[in-house]
């Protein structure tokens, strides 16, 4: 009995503590740009902000500089505590070839240390670029954190760029309550510029 008590109060304090402590987890200097809501993403026609990563796969790195001139859909989320996130990346890998035909590149971004990301490459048959945001930077950068499953992670969201600007947003966790989209519904969305 003290077990089954003990297990229904772990998991109670699995729903309440995240809650309590977001305030306290949130990156210093968190805000949403003027007339957005913290976590909402940026709108479209708003400028990418600069940001820089290694991608775990290559050793390159991937930064506004480097992606401006091709259309790039950046895919914030969970990671690796987060199994759909995941099942995410390998579903729009079997759309890659679609996504090539628009011209336009997958980089995943999630807020995983290097070394538990790697793991999650290997046992997930990763092979689009994947960069660690283990210090929330580029998450930041983009709004993206805020309304997450979890306290100060991004939800499921994605930013089409293309030269400095942002073509498309669309957090799928905030608006749909999903941590899974269609990979056939995700480019129907996408706007066909």
């Amino acid at each position: 009995m003290l077990v089954l008590l003990g297990v229904v109060g772990l998991v109670a304090l699995s729903f309440v503590l995240p809650s309590v402590l977001a305030s306290k987890l949130a990156p210093s200097g968190s805000r949403a740009p003027a007339g957005v809501a913290l976590g909402a993403g940026l709108r479209p026609g708003a400028a990418v902000p600069a940001f820089s990563g290694t991608d775990l796969l290559s050793g390159k790195v991937i930064s506004s500089s480097s992606v401006y001139d091709h259309k790039t859909l950046l895919f914030f989320s969970e990671g690796v505590s987060c199994q759909a996130c995941l099942q995410q990346i390998q579903g729009l890998q079997q759309v890659g070839s679609e996504l090539a035909k628009a011209g336009i590149e997958l980089v995943s971004i999630t807020p995983d240390p290097p070394s538990a990301l790697r793991q999650a490459i290997a046992a997930y048959g990763i092979t689009t670029p994947v960069i660690s945001d283990a210090g929330l930077s580029i998450s930041q950068a983009f709004n993206t954190l805020g309304q997450g499953m979890h306290a100060n992670t991004p939800g499921h969201a994605f930013a089409l760029i293309y030269r400095g600007k942002v073509l498309w947003y669309h957090d799928y966790w905030i608006s749909d309550g999903t941590m899974y989209v269609q990979p056939a519904a995700l480019l129907a969305a996408l706007p066909r510029t």
